[in-house]
């Protein structure tokens, strides 16, 4: 019975063509260790370049830490200055509404100018004025930029 099984076995291997069937399993294989070999030293060059970033950026990075927190927080009081400067021209433009309300000014130029003095339209009383109660005139309050840029801080 051996015999039998070895002979079957021998005509199976001799009429079937192994090397057919085997050769493009070995190419697959060939092709799947170049590709690793190739991924491998993709892998190798990614770490060296992860090792450089560590070793020599993450410090430089740190290091900028504190002016990047000095930026954002001159940015923030920049913004704060520019909020109170809005506020204080929405103020004076208000002052300047009833100005030319109280002298009559309703005109832009020379003329506008000229034309309460030379016999413009009467005067008319409003009920907003920039006086106190006891008629003198309060100015606006005005801020001061040294509050906000100290002269020790260059940009």
């Amino acid at each position: 019975m051996d015999q039998i099984l070895a002979r079957d076995y021998s005509n199976y291997l001799t009429q079937n063509s192994i090397s057919k069937e085997v050769d493009p399993i070995c190419r697959n294989i060939d092709d799947m260790l170049a590709r690793l070999e190739e991924f491998e030293s993709l892998l190798n060059s990614v770490k060296e370049n992860i090792s450089v970033t560590t070793d020599k950026n993450l410090p430089d990075i740190g290091a900028f830490q504190k002016d990047f927190t000095e930026l954002c927080r001159r940015i923030d009081g920049f913004e704060r200055f520019v909020g109170i400067a809005g506020d204080h021209l929405g103020k004076m433009e208000a002052h300047m509404v009833v100005a030319e309300q109280e002298l009559g000014y309703t005109e832009s130029g020379i003329k506008g100018f000229l034309k309460p003095i030379f016999g413009g339209r009467p005067r008319v009383e409003q009920e907003a004025t920039n006086l106190t109660p006891d008629e003198t005139y309060a100015p606006p309050e005005v801020y001061s930029t040294s509050d906000f840029f100290p002269e020790s801080s260059a940009c």
